[in-house]
């Protein structure tokens, strides 16, 4: 089996599989229904299906008592071959931020709700950093080392997005004047965060 052919949730339970294995196929439809992100949390009831898939694949197999899963030898390999470099581009561009997609029809609500939009905005992503923060120390409890790097990611994304959200109020609240250069005052306060 190519590990190209598979989808993302496939890869992620077959290393759910060698990351916790041998387990049970609904202690990773649990670890994936109690995942910060929504990505996984919402693919959770699929743990199963997918699980069994794999099986037939024979990337997954069964323990000698039959009760629990582990990765086969050509599971590990897949694993292997889907962290291979490079990664490819549309793996490296994928962001699926929602707040970021509304933001592009913000023009749609008076200002008033924009206004209230952004700060729920802050507000929601406020609450979801302090739940990932919570989480290094829970992973680094497991010893789960390459965990506690992974969600360093989530937390500096979700405080990016803080700050973003920051930047940009300002300007939704008073916005640039037509004769100014949008682009350039944009990416001069990008700049600016970024230093």
């Amino acid at each position: 089996m190519d590990a190209r052919k598979l989808s993302t949730i496939e890869m992620t339970v077959l290393g759910l599989a060698w990351l916790r294995g041998p387990c049970t196929t609904y202690a990773i439809m649990k670890e994936l229904s109690a995942s910060a992100s929504s990505f996984h949390k919402s693919r959770a009831g699929t743990a199963y299906s997918v699980s069994k898939r794999l099986l037939k694949f024979g990337l997954l197999e069964a323990t000698s008592n039959g009760d629990q899963i582990q990765i086969s030898p050509a599971g590990v390999v897949a694993l292997q071959g889907w962290m291979a470099v490079p990664v490819p581009q549309r793996d490296i561009a994928h962001s699926a931020d929602l707040l970021r997609l509304r933001f592009f029809f913000l023009g749609v609500i008076d200002q008033p709700s924009r206004m209230r939009f952004i700060d729920s905005s802050i507000d929601g992503l406020q609450q979801f950093l302090r739940r990932c923060e919570e989480l290094v120390p829970a992973n680094e409890a497991i010893g789960d080392y390459f965990g506690v790097l992974a969600t360093l990611s989530t937390i500096l994304e979700t405080q990016a997005r803080i700050e973003w959200l920051r930047i940009v109020r300002k300007w939704v609240e008073n916005p640039m004047a037509e004769d100014q250069s949008w682009s350039e005052i944009a990416l001069k306060a990008t700049r600016k965060a970024a230093d």
